[in-house]
Parts: C-alpha cells; structure tokens; sequence
C-alpha cells in the first residue's frame, strides 16, 4: 500500500509500506509520521506536494 509520510527529518513522501492495516496517524518504525493513504489523496494534495505541474 502506498502512503504519503512525513519523515522525522520533515520531509514528505510517497512510500511503499508493507502493512496490511495502516491509518493516518500512524507512526512506521522509522519515526514517520502516515499523513494520508495514496489512494486517497486529490488533485489538490498532488499539486500541494509538487507532483502535478
């Protein structure tokens, strides 16, 4: 499942999460923080995060 996260570093992503139940909110084992499922995200997320021109 994709999800889009932010790092302890402050940086946000899209990744890969091998879970087969996560929610935003959720803390990975690296410290990020799950800030929305991929699958969920609107146009206006992708344009927020600078993956739409």
């Amino acid at each position: 499942m994709k999800v889009l996260v932010r790092t302890p570093e402050g940086v946000e992503e899209v990744r890969d999460v091998d879970a087969e139940y996560i929610i935003p909110g959720d803390l990975l084992d690296d410290g990020s923080l799950v800030l929305d499922l991929w699958d969920e995200l609107s146009d206006d997320d992708y344009l927020a995060i600078g993956l739409y021109d």
